[in-house]
């Protein structure tokens, strides 16, 4: 039988997909729209402001976090011509569309981020302190030449797909572990975060990128764990005896503020890197 997760994650990238392939055949060679091209995909964990090690950052709380332990299930990705929703600009624009209506619809929109531009349409398990920054190379992508402007990706728990390579999250869709230290308090914690179906509690919708997308180029998303812990106060975590890190659960206030943060548009970005001349 399959199972709810296989079900939400292949209908949302069957559904995606056929927007990619849609607006290809509308628009690919039409003037309204690019060609169609290849480049790569990638991953990189963004270093936090001022600091120049992976994983290393303090908050807003004062908690200086050093995370020895990081490792989550990412994808599909999808990169969207529109401007995330969010941003001053787009706000100002969907303003304009309510006051001054057009058939400005087009074959291949998908939600309001217009025609996906590009996409990786599997799930990977990301080890964000491996590789000290660098990209983490996924693979080639389909897509079609043109500015890309927002990104939506899925957070789910590791699917059969994966085979062993997803043995390591131990049915997780997030793993972190570490050390938070404030003053004279030191508190070694480790977590697990799950984000079961529905898939619109998956997903993370509305980041905003600006990506020249074109042909041998090479689009990073950016993993922003720095503002992951927005928020969180280590001091309401329950020390248990001898240095043993605690396990940080649900009904934690740190858990619940990672919940929500990893799931916001600025819990991660994109970059573009043209292809070299």
């Amino acid at each position: 039988m399959t199972s709810p997760v296989r079900h939400t994650r292949r209908a949302f990238t069957l559904l995606l997909g056929g927007a990619l392939a849609g607006g290809v055949n509308a628009c690919g060679l039409s003037g309204t729209g690019g060609r169609s091209i290849t480049f790569r995909m990638g991953l990189r964990t963004a270093l936090a402001p001022g600091e120049d090690t992976v994983g290393v950052f303090t908050t807003d709380t004062g908690w200086r976090v050093e995370l020895t332990t990081a490792r989550m299930v990412l994808g599909p990705l999808y990169l969207f011509e529109k401007a995330s929703p969010l941003q001053p600009q787009a706000l100002l624009r969907r303003l304009g569309e309510v006051l001054l209506p057009g058939a400005h619809a087009h074959e291949g929109d998908f939600f309001s981020g217009g025609r996906v531009l590009g996409e990786w349409d599997r799930e990977v398990v990301f080890e964000l302190l491996a590789g000290g920054g660098q990209a983490h190379v996924l693979g080639r992508s389909p897509g079609i030449a043109g500015v890309a402007r927002s990104l939506s990706l899925l957070l789910q728990p590791p699917s059969r797909a994966l085979g062993v390579e997803g043995d390591v999250m131990e049915g997780h869709s997030l793993v972190l572990a570490g050390t938070a230290t404030r003053a004279e308090v030191r508190v070694p914690f480790r977590l697990a975060l799950d984000f079961p179906p529905p898939v619109e509690l998956q997903r993370v919708d509305f980041v905003p990128i600006l990506a020249d997308l074109d042909d041998e180029g090479f689009f990073v998303l950016e993993l922003q764990p720095h503002r992951w812990f927005t928020g969180t106060r280590f001091e309401r975590l329950p020390l248990p005896a001898g240095g043993t890190p605690v396990e940080v659960g649900p009904e934690t206030q740190v858990h619940r503020a990672l919940s929500v943060n990893v799931r916001r548009f600025d819990a991660f970005t994109g970059a573009w890197e043209p292809p070299e001349a």
